[in-house]
């Protein structure tokens, strides 16, 4: 049973974004430290992170905990996201970080479940144009080879900058799954998509970038959807796994639009050559 006691000492541990507690009494510790750390970063990740746990865990054994205690960062993420939906919460100590930490292994549980729903998913009788699969589709290796590889990526996914390119990624991300390769590994496989401007993604995609910036980033938009489109010509017995890779590296290789600098105001300085340059003979195209 979780104590008073044990919440007081858990405000004095910085690193400790919240607690949860099962059923029968086992407490699941949720640091602040990112659950995917890169492969460079992953020494000092696991040294981190066993320190911070240590510390906590010494603080509750001392008032009186005696059941199991275990580290959400260091168990699969579709555990960490059951254990998130279905324990109870006895500490929150930074909600923002929570939710954060919460939604990236919800989204990577939903990978999970969704490849495994797509190996079951009942298929039905291919029309003419849907007869040759596509080779990634061959088999439940090689939909989880697409998988692991997505989630081995995933570093790369959350450190994209600024926050809406992230944004519009992810969805473009989304959209991919869900229009191309779930039907694909369905069976239902189809190369026609609406890519064009105004199209489907377009407008989905649009709807995420404020009102102000769309001109700006509508190159970005442009890009994105004529080469998924390219991509989409390839002969769907082509589609294996790299085909596959190609599609979900398309929005995250293009960069984001670069903001032009701010237009500067004339001072008395500029007034002064704007009225010299006024003349043809001292103009700047006439100096150029």
């Amino acid at each position: 049973m979780w104590l008073d006691g044990y919440t007081v000492l858990c405000r004095e541990c910085p690193d400790l974004v919240a607690v949860y507690e099962s059923s029968g009494g086992r407490l699941a510790l949720l640091l602040r430290h990112t659950p995917v750390p890169l492969i460079q970063e992953y020494g000092a990740w696991r040294a981190e992170t066993r320190k911070a746990a240590r510390i906590i865990v010494a603080k509750l054994r001392e008032a009186g905990l005696p059941g199991g205690v275990i580290v959400l960062q260091w168990l699969p993420l579709g555990g960490v996201a059951k254990i998130v939906r279905t324990w109870v919460c006895r500490y929150e100590g930074d909600a923002t970080r929570r939710a954060q930490l919460a939604a990236v292994a919800e989204r990577y549980a939903a990978d999970d479940r969704f490849l495994a729903t797509r190996v079951r998913f009942r298929r039905r009788t291919p029309s003419l144009a849907d007869r040759i699969r596509s080779p990634f589709t061959d088999s439940a290796e090689e939909l989880y080879a697409l998988r692991r590889w997505y989630e081995a990526m995933a570093p790369c996914w959350l450190g994209i900058e600024p926050a809406l390119r992230q944004a519009l990624v992810l969805r473009t991300h989304r959209w991919i799954a869900e229009r191309l390769l779930a039907p694909a590994a369905a069976g239902h496989v189809s190369a026609h998509e609406d890519l064009g401007v105004g199209g489907r993604l377009w407008g989905t995609l649009a709807k995420l970038i404020p009102a102000n910036e769309r001109a700006a980033w509508r190159p970005w938009l442009r890009l994105v959807v004529s080469d998924l489109e390219g991509a989409l010509r390839r002969p769907i017995a082509k589609w294996d796994q790299a085909w596959a890779r190609w599609l979900l590296l398309i929005a995250y290789s293009i960069p984001a639009p670069v903001k032009p600098p701010p237009a500067r105001r004339p001072g008395l300085h500029g007034a002064s050559h704007s009225s010299v340059s006024g003349s043809p003979s001292m103009s700047t195209n006439t100096i150029l």
